[in-house]
């Protein structure tokens, strides 16, 4: 029998809130070792070197403008790719899915759909000081080491932390705003037709995660029903692209992969 997947589709990564495409070397070294074409795509804005004038547009940028240019990558390439997405770079995936044809998408510790609401208690003591300042919807904001160890990094053994709280950048306050209140996101911009979603979907989810608390990530995968696949992993938390045990997570989805794409 001849296998129906000859040639593997490409891989756009989207990374989450206050990083960097870099965040995906591990799983993207591991795809491209499987055979897949790797995009790891930077988000607008999300640069180290930002100078005031990067900032202060950075300020500006709407979760739309993150979308479209995700979109440009995808539409841009010869077929349909698997589009796999960490936190915010999920919810961003979700909607790229309502939107265009994919091969399947990925969503790792993914922020919600608008049809849920995101925010926990477990998530405001790395949250709070910024949500109570005034115009935090108009300007760039970054976490001090000790939220983002906190919200992202609590599953990385603290030997590690240091290189990966020093690779976030600043973040849009605007963004924020859209993606942490839910139906309360009057523009309804951080909405998902899920109806129009055709590809296969898989959620990924750390039960130790903080800033997307695991009864988040249960309540999305209940409102997909059985349109998405679903997996828990009771010893990791927010940071699955380099938290001790990451390779059997990616293999694990390697697997996935291939019998998705085999049935399409």
């Amino acid at each position: 029998m001849v296998d129906k997947i000859t040639t593997k589709p490409p891989v756009v990564f989207i990374h989450g809130l206050w990083s960097q495409p870099g965040v995906w070397a591990n799983w993207e070294s591991v795809l491209r070792d499987a055979g897949y074409p790797c995009f790891a795509i930077r988000l607008p804005g999300h640069r180290a070197d930002a100078d005031r004038a990067a900032l202060k547009r950075l300020g500006k940028t709407r979760l739309h403008d993150y979308i479209e240019t995700a979109r440009a990558v995808v539409d841009s390439l010869p077929e349909p790719p698997i589009v796999i997405g960490h936190s915010l770079g999920g919810l961003i995936t979700q909607i790229l899915a309502a939107n265009v044809p994919l091969a399947a998408a990925v969503l790792v510790n993914t922020a919600a759909p608008g049809a849920v609401f995101p925010l926990r208690p477990k998530s405001l003591p790395g949250l709070v000081r910024h949500f109570i300042k005034p115009g935090l919807w108009a300007r760039a904001f970054e976490l001090s080491p000790a939220e983002a160890s906190y919200l992202l990094f609590n599953a990385v053994p603290e030997a590690e932390r240091e290189p990966l709280i020093a690779g976030l950048v600043p973040e849009s306050g605007h963004v924020a705003y859209e993606i942490a209140f839910g139906r309360l996101n009057i523009n309804r911009t951080n909405e998902v037709d899920k109806t129009t979603i055709e590809c296969p979907m898989l959620a990924i989810a750390g039960q130790k995660d903080r800033i997307v608390p695991i009864t988040v990530s249960r309540k999305t995968s209940e409102w997909y029903g059985d349109a998405l696949t679903y997996w828990e992993y009771p010893d990791h938390a927010h940071w699955l692209l380099s938290e001790p045990g990451w390779e059997g997570i990616v293999d694990r989805t390697l697997k996935w992969l291939d019998q998705a794409l085999a049935v399409r």
